[in-house]
C-alpha cells in the first residue's frame, strides 16, 4: 500500500493524471510503487565531480533497456530531443542540446561499481515479496529458481582483462585458420512461474586474469560455470530466503553441488542424462522389466504422458542422502513426436508428484525462451554497447531492473492486459515495448521522477 491506497488505486491515480498511455501508466507504477528514483539513486561510480551525475546516467540507461534501444549510436541522437528528455525529467526539453554524450554514459559504466547496481535489483525483489508476489508459489506451493550458464556477447577483436577466450576454427577445409575469440559469461538465476519471470541473481564467471587479480594462487585458467554457480549459492539463500527449489540442467548433477545445496536446504529438480552415471543407472535397471507407474492424458497441450518414479536411491558416493529419480515420456499428438526426460530429486522437492516433477524440470526451458533467447532477439544484449568488467556487468543489472519491472507491471498492475496478449510471455513485452515507444512522442511535460 501507498498513502492507504491500494498498489492499483495509487497506479491508476497517478495514471489518470499523466494519462492513459502505457508509459504514463508504467511511470506511475514504477514511482508509486517502487520510488523509482529512490532505487536508481543506488547506483555509485568513481567519477569525480562529474558534470553529469551518476543517476542522471543509470536514468537514461535505465529507459534505454526498457525502450529496447538497440546501441549507443541509436541512442545518441534521441538524448537531443524534446520527448526523450521529458521522459527523464528534464525541464526545458527540446533545446537540442543533448543530455549527455554516449561517451560519458561508457565513461561513467567503466567505472560504476556494479555490487550497488545489483542493490538496485535485489531492492525491488524484496519490495515484490512485502507485496505477495511470490505468496503462491508455483506447483506444490513451492518457488522454482533456475540457474543457468549464459554467454551475451563474443568478438574476434574487442577484449578485455574480463574476457574469456577460446581458440576457434574459421574457414573451409583446405583453408583453415583458429582464431581467438573473446567473450563474457554468466550464471544466471531465474525465477520460474507460468508467466511471470524474474532475474534474481548474477554472478561472473571469471577469467584467468581476474582470477589472479583477485589474490587466487595457482591460477591454470578460467574458471568453468559449476564454479561461478557455488560461489552464487550461498549469497543466493543470504539475500532471497523465499526460494525452494533450484531446476538445473545435466551439468550440476554431481555429488559436490548437490551437497551445497543440501547445506543450504534448497530442494534440486536436476536433469539427468547420462545413463552410465549414478543414480539414473539404477534407475535404469529398476525399470528394466517395469511399465510406467502413472498415465496421464493432458487435453489441454494434447499430450499422453507416462511417468515412472523410484524413490530413495543411494547410488551417488559423492552425495550422502536417498535420491529420487522420476522418468516421464512425453507423447505430442498435434506433431506425433516422443520425447523422454529422466530428473533427480532432493530435499523439498520430493513433496512434488511425478507429473509435478516433470513440469518444472520442463519450465526450466523458461531461461532459455523467456529469457536469453528473449534478451538477444528484442533486447540486443548480444551487441556490445561498450566493454570493461565494470561496465558489462553494471549494464545488464540496469537492464535486469528494466525487464523485471516491465513484468511485475504487466502481471502484477495490467493483469487483463497479459492475458489478452495470450501465454506468450516475450511476445506480450514486446507489444508492450512498442505501445509504449508510441507514447514517447506524446509526452506534453516533463515526467516528475521524485515520490515526495
Amino acid at each position: 500500500m501507498a498513502n492507504g491506497k491500494t498498489e492499483g488505486e495509487t497506479v491508476n491515480t497517478e495514471a489518470s493524471r499523466l494519462g492513459r498511455g502505457k508509459l504514463r501508466q508504467f511511470f506511475a507504477y514504477l514511482r508509486n510503487i517502487f520510488s523509482i528514483k529512490t532505487v536508481l539513486a543506488m547506483v555509485r561510480d568513481r567519477r569525480q565531480q562529474p558534470t553529469v551525475p551518476t543517476e542522471m546516467v543509470v536514468c537514461i540507461l535505465f529507459f534505454v533497456g526498457v525502450l529496447r534501444i538497440r546501441s549507443f549510436n541509436a541512442l545518441e541522437p534521441t538524448l537531443a530531443e524534446a520527448t526523450m528528455q521529458r521522459a527523464l525529467g528534464v525541464s526545458g526539453g527540446g533545446n537540442s542540446q543533448r543530455v549527455c554524450s554516449v561517451d560519458t554514459l561508457s565513461y561513467a559504466l567503466a567505472r560504476m561499481d556494479p555490487e550497488t547496481a545489483r542493490k538496485m535489483v535485489v531492492h525491488t525483489l524484496r519490495k515484490a515479496e512485502r507485496n505477495k508476489v511470490f505468496r503462491h508459489g508455483g506447483q506444490g506451493g513451492l518457488r522454482f529458481v533456475a540457474i543457468d550458464g549464459w554467454e551475451p556477447f563474443s568478438s574476434r577483436s574487442r577484449h578485455c582483462p574480463a574476457c574469456l577466450t577460446r581458440e576457434i576454427h574459421v574457414g573451409t577445409k583446405e583453408r583453415n585458420q583458429t582464431v581467438t575469440e573473446y567473450y563474457h559469461a554468466f550464471v544466471v538465476a531465474f525465477y520460474l512461474d507460468d508467466r511471470m519471470d524474474l532475474v534474481i541473481d548474477m554472478e561472473p564467471i571469471r577469467s584467468a586474469d581476474v582470477r589472479i587479480d583477485s589474490g587466487e594462487k595457482d591460477v591454470k585458467g578460467h574458471e568453468g560455470e559449476l564454479t561461478a554457480a557455488k560461489r552464487l549459492l550461498p549469497r543466493l539463500r543470504a539475500t532471497h530466503r523465499w526460494i525452494d527449489v533450484l531446476v538445473l540442467d545435466a551439468l550440476y548433477a554431481n555429488g559436490p553441488f548437490l551437497t551445497l545445496a543440501k547445506a543450504l536446504k534448497y530442494g534440486v529438480v536436476v536433469i539427468l542424462k547420462k545413463e552410465a552415471n549414478e543414480p539414473l543407472k539404477e534407475a535404469f535397471r529398476l525399470w528394466r522389466d517395469r511399465g510406467p507407474d502413472e498415465v496421464h492424458e493432458d487435453r489441454e497441450n494434447k499430450e499422453r504422458i507416462e511417468l515412472w518414479n523410484n524413490p530413495g536411491l543411494e547410488t551417488l558416493r559423492t552425495y550422502d542422502g536417498p535420491i529420487r529419480v522420476v522418468r516421464g515420456t512425453v507423447h505430442k499428438e498435434k506433431n506425433g513426436t516422443t520425447n523422454t526426460w529422466c530428473f533427480a530429486v532432493t530435499g523439498i522437492a520430493n513433496g512434488l508428484s511425478n507429473a509435478g516433477v516433470l513440469k518444472v524440470g520442463r519450465s526450466r526451458w523458461h531461461i532459455e525462451n523467456t529469457a536469453f533467447y528473449q534478451w538477444t532477439q528484442y533486447w540486443h544484449f548480444d551487441h556490445v554497447f561498450t566493454h570493461s568488467e565494470n561496465a558489462v556487468a553494471s549494464l545488464f543489472w540496469i537492464f535486469f531492473l528494466a525487464f523485471n519491472l516491465l513484468q511485475l507491471f504487466v502481471y502484477r498492475n495490467l493483469g487483463g492486459y497479459g492475458r489478452d496478449q495470450g501465454k506468450d510471455v516475450t511476445r506480450t513485452l514486446v507489444r508492450l515495448i512498442d505501445e509504449m515507444r508510441d507514447d514517447l512522442a506524446r509526452l506534453t511535460e516533463p515526467l516528475d521522477w521524485d515520490t515526495s
